[in-house]
């Protein structure tokens, strides 16, 4: 009798493993809801609470690399201060596996919608999202979000825009490109900079004027980048400067600017 017990119990669990429903599945998403439910609430303290100390996150933003814990902190209050009536619709909740193995490991994903409401621009995001959660010690140790982070902001979002001109000297046109488009000096450096969340250029011909329009979290990070470029990191300027017209002269960033809207 005490071997069949001992049988049953092990089809039981292995018959549950099988179905994806490891014994920790339903504790753990019980507590990615319940931390889903404080980002609603907009209780970040709460929420910092169910963070391990050593957790590695995936995080949306374009060019950004895995997250920790105060990266993570971060995000969390950006996002409250940005956005009012923050809501989560789970569409469905699956059991994660182990990446090596294939089978069931406790950890726990969901697919879903947020809706919200900017608080500069009023406007209303519908945003479609994946978020994984894997768990350590009763803490979310590992997992990620992924969603168009880029694309809601240029929807809904407000944005502290910089307008940069570089006024060219003739026929150094092709030698400006060239250094803006080196990958070891030039404007994907700028856009990878910490507070820079979207970059494009744009060029005249009859004024030779080439414009460089930048988004940034905020203008004090524009500003303690470009400090950066003019005394630390000077490579660009370098190169640039004997290009413009009036050499210095010639390169006139445009900020603050407010009263952002789109149509």
């Amino acid at each position: 009798m005490k071997n069949f017990l001992i049988l049953f119990s092990i089809i039981i669990l292995t018959s549950s493993c099988n179905n994806g429903n490891h014994v920790d599945f339903e504790k753990n998403t019980a507590l990615a809801k319940e931390y889903l439910k404080l980002h609603q609430d907009e209780n970040a303290e709460e929420m910092f609470k169910y963070l391990h100390e050593d957790m590695q996150w995936h995080m949306p933003g374009y060019g950004t690399e895995m997250g920790g814990i105060e990266e993570v902190k971060a995000a969390i209050l950006g996002y409250q201060a940005q956005f009012d009536n923050m809501k989560f619709t789970a569409n469905y909740w699956l059991p994660g596996v182990d990446t090596e193995t294939g089978l069931a490991d406790g950890s726990t994903r969901v697919y879903g919608t947020w809706n919200s409401i900017n608080t500069k621009t009023g406007k209303e995001s519908i945003l479609s999202s994946y978020h994984s959660f894997e768990f350590k010690d009763g803490q979310i140790v590992n997992g990620g979000d992924w969603f168009d982070l880029g694309g809601m902001m240029n929807n809904v979002g407000y944005k502290n825009l910089v307008i940069a001109e570089f006024k060219i000297l003739p026929g150094k046109k092709e030698e400006v490109f060239a250094a803006m488009d080196n990958k070891e000096i030039g404007l994907d450096i700028t856009r990878n900079y910490k507070g820079c969340n979207s970059l494009v250029s744009t060029y005249n011909e009859d004024s030779n004027t080439l414009w460089v329009v930048s988004d940034w979290n905020s203008y004090e990070e524009y500003s303690a980048y470009l400090d950066w470029r003019m005394n630390d990191f000077t490579d660009l300027g370098d190169a640039l400067v004997p290009l413009l017209k009036g050499g210095m002269n010639g390169f006139r960033p445009v900020f603050p600017n407010s009263d952002y809207k789109s149509y």
